[in-house]
């Protein structure tokens, strides 16, 4: 049984409170694990409490289709099994390893020993279970800590090793971060100079590897693009791989890397893909092939003379990378390019953008990053030139055919969704079962023609051959989908009404009663909601409740003034974009600075 040192003692306190942190850390037992084994799996005997000192773990569910589903993360100062402990019930999911991880075990024996002693003991602990049930995001928040990182590149390219070199600045620009690289060593402290290719890692650096980790927020390892002792290490320490190449490169598996059993023997902690663009004005193509053939958690874009790009890189690994979800509201949704022209007027990042129904639409156009004046002009021209919900029809299947948006999603959004420079995804729902679709691959103009399938409005879109609607009408807030992306803070912007009214009339006028007073002189006009705005407004209503409590979730959400603004007013184009913006300006300047940013 080994003694716990000043890090363990800090988790045991903070946990259990001061005064039975000693009594505790009497009867811990020290655990360690290798990246890839099995804390305990599904269904095991819950006989144990476990806090994570040093390492990573993830959190995985059997599913009835059977594949295993990832819940998250725990990352160092956390803890694991506290219901199977207090209520002696198996265990509702397993916890493997990723990477080298070294916990303390405190058992169910030594726990009642305790609890008699300590009855308070019992009370924090369900008091801990309690906190853990109410903050359904935390194993998904613990994905944002990242702080040791390996980088391998896949070449040699000089384009790689200057990605690294930019990379690390941007991490040492923002916190104490130490690079690693196993010919410079001594530089860090280590107690060897440097090693060759082929040396074996001594014994006596993993210690001081621990010890960084406590010294600094990142630990940089820079691995070799080959099987080498040192590129092994600093995998088995890593909370997160980079794997950095050319777009251009060869997107097949080196014999290196099988070597390592990168391409699916060996796991590796939170595998994500950067690829390097030479080229920043070429069109982003071609992604789609690496990610069948390597399937990271995740990619990112860089391209040549953007040092945004490397900053958003950055971001990600640190935890404050800002995600952007783009509620529906039909042509108010046009009030979400103000919000994007206020968030880059006042250097606020948009580093993810996830959309629904118009929300998708105007939010692919800001994931193609084109400036902000660009894409307000493409979307006036698309949404008031092309006037895509003018295209009336026999309503038979909708009151409009929907050729008049096919052809702006076609014109506009002629590449894949993973080609897109800026990480974006949308959702759409399933018409036979209700299932929500979450697209992050494939055709854009394909998974923005369901998102935006309005029920009633446009016919239904077919994906995979079956029948598609707009995601809005399950869930007009994607902030859930967006917490599970690797972004530190969340912006929503909610388009729903935030006032009641009421009407001049005790019953609705007749539709000959409305056509005379828009006709007729010196005859009364009555205000009532068309056949399409009904529509529009049946579908936001039937998830209002459910949009404001997702919004709720949001580190900010943000409700610029449409209310004055019809649901198909696209002639009010300017006006819309000008009042979000104003709006959002004074809200935005607000936040980022209690914020602490």
């Amino acid at each position: 049984m080994n003694t716990p040192g000043e890090h363990t003692q800090n988790i045991i306190r903070d946990y259990f409170g001061a005064g039975a942190g000693e009594a505790v850390m009497q009867r811990l037992e020290t655990v360690s694990l290798a990246g890839g084994d099995w804390l305990f799996r599904q269904g095991d005997p819950g006989d144990s409490l476990y806090f994570l000192v040093r390492g990573r773990l993830q959190v995985w569910l059997d599913s009835s289709s059977g594949e295993p589903r990832l819940l998250g993360e725990v990352a160092p100062g956390e803890s694991v099994g506290e219901v199977g402990l207090l209520t002696g019930e198996a265990r509702s999911a397993g916890i493997r390893a990723i990477r080298d991880s070294r916990l303390i075990r405190l058992g169910r024996d030594a726990f009642e020993a305790l609890a008699a002693e300590h009855p308070a003991l019992v009370m924090k602990l369900a008091a801990n279970m309690a906190q853990l049930v109410q903050k359904g995001n935390q194993r998904a928040a613990a994905a944002r800590k990242l702080s040791t990182i390996a980088l391998l590149p896949l070449s040699g390219d000089p384009t790689v090793g200057a990605f690294c070199d930019d990379l690390c600045q941007s991490l040492e620009s923002m916190a104490s971060a130490v690079r690693l690289q196993r010919g410079e060593l001594g530089h860090a402290g280590a107690p060897v100079d440097a090693l060759e290719e082929n040396d074996p890692v001594p014994e006596a650096v993993l210690p001081w590897l621990h010890s960084l980790e406590d010294e600094h927020r990142f630990v940089i390892y820079q691995c070799d693009p080959a099987a080498t002792p040192w590129t092994r290490l600093a995998l088995r320490q890593a909370d997160i791989v980079l794997f950095i190449c050319e777009s251009t490169g060869d997107v097949s598996w080196r014999d290196w890397e099988r070597e390592l059993e990168l391409d699916g023997g060996q796991p590796a902690a939170r595998p994500t893909l950067v690829l390097l663009h030479s080229d920043p004005a070429a069109p982003i193509a071609g992604t789609r092939t690496w990610l069948e053939a390597r399937q990271p958690e995740f990619h990112l874009h860089v391209r040549a003379g953007r040092p945004d790009d490397v900053a958003r890189v950055a971001r990600t690994i640190a935890g404050s990378a800002v995600g952007l979800v783009l509620a529906g509201g039909a042509a108010r949704g046009i009030a979400h390019l103000g919000v994007f022209k206020a968030m880059r007027e006042l250097g606020i990042p948009v580093d993810w953008i996830g959309g629904v129904s118009i929300g998708s639409i105007l939010g692919a156009g800001m994931a193609m990053d084109l400036g902000i004046e660009e894409t307000i002009a493409s979307a006036r021209a698309a949404l008031v030139g092309q006037k895509p919900f003018s295209d009336y029809t026999l309503p038979i299947i909708s009151l409009t055919r929907g050729r008049r948006m096919d052809r702006i999603l076609a014109e506009y959004f002629g590449q894949d969704i993973e080609d897109l420079p800026l990480p974006f995804f949308c959702i759409s729902c399933t018409l036979d079962d209700g299932a929500l679709n979450v697209h992050e691959h494939g055709p854009t103009a394909t998974a923005l023609r369901a998102s935006a399938s309005m029920p009633g409005i446009f016919p239904p879109a077919v994906v995979d051959r079956r029948l598609t609607v707009d995601g809005s009408v399950i869930n007009n807030m994607p902030v859930d989908v967006m917490q599970q992306k690797p972004v530190g803070q969340v912006i929503a912007v909610d388009l729903s009404s935030q006032k009641t009214y009421e009407v001049p009339y005790d019953s609705v006028p007749s539709p000959w009663a409305v056509l005379r007073g828009q006709w007729l002189p010196f005859t009364r006009r009555h205000r009532v909601p068309g056949l399409m705005t009904t529509l529009l407004k049946g579908t936001e209503l039937g998830t209002l409740a459910r949009a404001q409590e997702l919004g709720r979730q949001a580190d900010l959400l943000l409700h610029p003034p449409v209310r004055k603004f019809g649901m198909t007013e696209v002639k009010a184009f300017d006006r819309m974009v000008e009042d979000s913006y104003r709006y959002t300006l004074e809200e935005l300047s607000r936040w980022w600075e209690t914020s602490g940013r």
